[in-house]
């Protein structure tokens, strides 16, 4: 029985996280913090010890967290399943410099190469991007970060194979939700979340 892996799913996960990576806050007293950012749904274990195994590890803020809300078939850009795309590739020639004893290229013609692509399955991926802030300030420093690059979506490179058709996707901004909290606001209120929810077609 085969088994086959290619952690497609969590390669655009990744990438979706390094586009909300490395924003950073100032404090009043002018120090500039870095926001680390988490995958929102971690494994039970890893966030058991993360948290010192206790309940009353309070979480820090501010915090970016994104996580996968929902993965549907994209019936819009179905296509011809049996349809197989090729590719001709000519590499140059290579020879073994004898005083180094490395392989070089030439000007010559090498082998030939025909790829073929198969027609993939397009699907949609939702994820949520939460903003956690001990204040509205903050939150205004980091949103105003972050929506600068959506006009109205984000260009992502997932690898680069030169051959993979699927290399290049986008990421779009479709919802900002201001704030977890509703109003009027107690002593006890959690901490306020802001929430970009984004997709990308896969």
């Amino acid at each position: 029985m085969q088994h086959f892996y290619d952690g497609q799913i969590r390669r655009y996960l990744l990438q979706t996280i390094r586009v909300f990576s490395n924003f950073v806050v100032k404090y009043g007293d002018g120090t500039l913090v870095q926001v680390p950012v988490t995958y929102g749904d971690p494994d039970r274990q890893a966030a058991s010890i993360i948290r010192q195994n206790s309940e009353n590890k309070v979480n820090s803020v501010p915090r970016i967290a994104v996580y996968i809300t929902d993965l549907s078939l994209d019936k819009d850009r179905l296509s011809d399943s049996s349809y197989v795309g090729k590719l001709h590739f000519r590499e140059r020639d290579t020879q073994i410099d004898p005083n180094t004893g490395r392989e070089t290229y030439n000007q010559a013609q090498g082998r030939n190469y025909t790829v073929e692509r198969l027609m993939p399955t397009p699907f949609k991926l939702k994820m949520k991007v939460d903003i956690w802030a001990s204040s509205t300030e903050q939150k205004l420093q980091l949103l105003e970060q972050m929506l600068v690059l959506f006009n109205p979506s984000l260009e992502l490179q997932t690898t680069d194979n030169y051959i993979d058709w699927t290399s290049l996707t986008v990421l779009n901004l479709n919802e900002i939700r201001w704030s977890s909290r509703t109003v009027p606001v107690g002593n006890d209120s959690p901490i306020d979340i802001a929430t970009l929810t984004v997709d990308t077609p896969i």
